[in-house]
């Protein structure tokens, strides 16, 4: 497994979670468009605010890079919310999820981003 600072977590508005095994490649699985739209949150496991931006716009690349600002608060405030869709799981920690995902836990995608399928969003096939 990737070293926790390495690891980052991607909330989406929904609350939907995709983690990624290095800032490298959350930028090559983000798209620049919902970054200039404000969707995501991320986080790195250990609670550090990843800064996501797309500086040549909607068509452009995504950069992400880690700060250091402290957002441990927000990160386990995140986490209940996704785990609340997920009937029948215990909530896990950040380095737990984020384990569980890249491992390819339950339903999690077989390609790009690591993310287990929410029950609750009828209609709508899962992002990869």
């Amino acid at each position: 497994m990737s070293h926790p600072a390495d690891i980052v977590m991607v909330f989406d508005r929904d609350e939907e979670l995709a983690v990624f095994p290095s800032l490298r490649a959350t930028e090559g699985g983000l798209e620049a468009m919902d970054v200039v739209n404000g969707e995501y949150t991320a986080f790195t496991v250990e609670g550090r605010l990843v800064d996501l931006r797309a500086p040549d716009g909607e068509e452009g690349l995504v950069l992400a890079a880690r700060t250091e600002e402290d957002s441990r608060e927000d990160l386990e405030r995140h986490l209940p919310l996704f785990w609340t869709r997920r009937s029948g799981r215990a909530p896990l920690g950040p380095e737990d999820t984020a384990r569980l995902l890249l491992d390819g836990g339950p339903r999690a995608s077989g390609r790009g981003p690591r993310r287990l399928w929410n029950p609750f969003r009828r209609g709508r096939a899962p992002r990869s």
